[in-house]
């Protein structure tokens, strides 16, 4: 530390961009594979924009918030380096050893000045004084949003896109197959009223679901409408104003995702609603009456949409009970009494109705992924491990089809669903078993955790975004796609926008969550209120870190792409106090 105090300013900047520069090099191979390198070289500008506005105008930061950002630029630097760990095998040799350091160090330079530059230069004052009729903002957007993908709705994808998720809700609320949890009893029951509203005014399936994508796209465009207009409502600048438009107005994602029949798309939406809604309240924007409700229907679909919504709104609950038990003591009391409900909407009410809840190999991804590996490496196992083992898993065909990515093979081709009981009758031999196998071979394991669950936490990856067609069925539901001017206009657009590699950061899970985690620390660390939108979010992702099925899903990213621009724009920019 007293050594880097001695180096002037200009040399230490000069290192610092010669470590950066280092840092890309190192990872330039990673350019020709699925790797979102654009996403790299993006980070890697801003931190040079950032530190050469601080070397022209410096200004501190206090003391303690510099360790905070010391700390969190070695975890983004750690991310980059453990998600890249095969550009460094083996360790034993010295050049991959050497490029391991240098990655290290120059993640760390890439990372600390555009947070350094967050916490001494944001957020940014901003006038009010032309920003009249915020209403016809929201109905502006409402319309142009709502016209584009209903446009797209009954001209291109008609009726919508259903896949084998969507067969299995439909199944479901057609009574021909049990309901359950896995897809989520609340979410299939809001379809079920526009399917069954469908079926008895137009007579089609394929009418009905129509229907319902139509309020999927209305419910959509509203949530966008009313985070737009808080965002017009505290100033924020109308070029920002006009970039958040177009991401969620025209970016393919959000027109895709609007006419698919998915519980993450409608979940995502009221996350964004959800977060809108609790900063208006707790910034004192607009009516409090008319922000409780949407508040509380945000925080209705949060919780109910989505298994592990509850968790995440649970958590959001206790933080805010301790940050604003003095200061919002009514909006507690709603928060809380939401949250009782849709607890026993979740648990007692489906438990009373004979409902089943998430399987509980879907709780075990990560465990099963990394046992998995040992197992396809073909590491030694002890007699009574190949016993054990052997009772719920095929283990012959685990060798055949495990894959790093995705633990689904494991879970539907090598799994012994016959011998389920006996596994949950031995939970603790089982987990005496994992974690032997994880203190033998701790490599193997640390690489399946990371295989698994990089794309969320690292720069990103070419990974399929959203889909087309009608899966088969016998409701008579068949897909009718536009062919015409309008088709081909819609499909050029989309596949320009795939073409585009300097695009490929706007689809990059990595940067949402890092863009996310930032803004809520340095929110946390200036002591605004603002930080506590960031809670439920980075709950969802750690979810994703310990639990998710697949490295790269974006649905279920979804709602960090939804809330990201809107939480990056609070933080940037607030209202001016008179």
């Amino acid at each position: 530390m007293k050594l880097a105090m001695t180096i002037s300013p200009k040399t230490r900047l000069v290192l610092r961009a010669g470590l950066m520069f280092a840092w890309l090099t190192v990872l330039a191979p990673l350019s020709v594979t699925d790797t979102y390198y654009t996403v790299y070289l993006l980070c890697a500008a801003a931190a040079l924009l950032c530190m050469w506005e601080q070397y022209r105008n410096p200004e501190e930061c206090p003391a303690e918030h510099k360790k905070w950002l010391w700390g969190f630029s070695c975890l983004f630097s750690l991310a980059v380096t453990l998600g890249n760990y095969e550009l460094f095998e083996p360790l034993s040799v010295l050049e991959h050893l050497l490029d391991a350091g240098l990655c290290l160090l120059g993640g760390i330079c890439v990372g600390y000045p555009i947070l350094l530059w967050m916490d001494v230069r944001i957020p940014r004052q901003t006038r009010i004084s032309r920003r009249e009729h915020p209403g016809r903002i929201f109905w502006g957007i409402f319309l142009a949003v709502s016209a584009v993908n209903l446009v797209y709705l009954f001209c291109v994808r008609y009726p919508g896109v259903l896949t084998t998720d969507s067969a299995t809700t439909l199944e479901q609320l057609m009574g021909d197959t049990p309901y359950d949890n896995m897809m989520p009893f609340w979410h299939t029951m809001t379809v079920k009223v526009f399917v069954e509203l469908g079926l008895a005014v137009f007579g089609t399936m394929n009418a009905a679901v129509a229907l319902f994508h139509t309020a999927q796209i209305l419910f959509l465009a509203g949530c966008f409408a009313y985070a737009l207009m808080t965002l017009y409502q505290i100033g924020v600048p109308r070029w920002a104003l006009g970039t958040a438009a177009l991401l969620y107005g025209i970016q393919t994602y959000n027109i895709a995702y609007s006419v698919t029949l998915w519980k993450d798309i409608p979940f995502a939406a009221a996350a964004l609603l959800f977060v809108t809604a609790l900063y208006r309240l707790v910034k004192q924007v607009g009516k409090p009456g008319k922000n409780t409700v949407f508040f509380v229907l945000g925080a209705a679909g949060l919780s109910l949409w989505r298994t592990n919504g509850l968790l995440a709104f649970g958590i959001t609950a206790l933080v805010m009970l301790f940050f604003l038990r003095k200061s919002q003591p009514k909006l507690l009391a709603v928060m809380f009494a939401v949250l009782a409900c849709c607890w026993v909407l979740m648990y007692p009410l489906l438990g009373l109705l004979g409902i089943g809840q998430t399987h509980f190999v879907e709780v075990l991804s990560i465990p099963l992924q990394q046992i998995s590996r040992v197992i396809a490496h073909q590491r030694e196992l002890t007699a009574y491990e190949t016993e054990m083992l052997e009772q719920i898993l095929n283990l012959d065909r685990v060798v055949q089809v495990y894959d790093p990515l995705t633990v689904d093979p494991i879970k539907y081709e090598a799994f012994q669903y016959g011998n389920q009981t006996y596994f949950l009758q031995n939970l603790g031999e089982y987990l005496s078993v994992y974690l032997r196998l994880g203190l033998r071979y701790p490599a193997d394991y640390l690489k399946a955790w990371i295989d698994e669950t990089k794309g969320y936490w690292n720069g990103g990856y070419f990974f399929w975004i959203y889909t087309k067609g009608v899966y088969p069925n016998s409701y008579g539901l068949e897909a009718c796609y536009g062919t015409g001017l309008i088709a081909g206009l819609y499909n050029a657009w989309f596949r320009y926008v795939e073409k585009l590699e300097i695009l490929q950061p706007l689809t990059s899970i990595g940067l949402q969550v890092w863009a996310i985690v930032s803004c809520t620390l340095v929110n946390a660390l200036k002591k605004r209120k603002e930080f506590l939108l960031g809670i439920p979010l980075i709950v969802l992702a750690v979810g994703l870190w310990v639990g998710t099925p697949v490295y790269a899903e974006f649905r279920y990213a979804y709602p960090f792409f939804l809330t990201a621009p809107f939480l990056i724009a609070v933080t940037m920019w607030e209202k001016k106090t008179e």
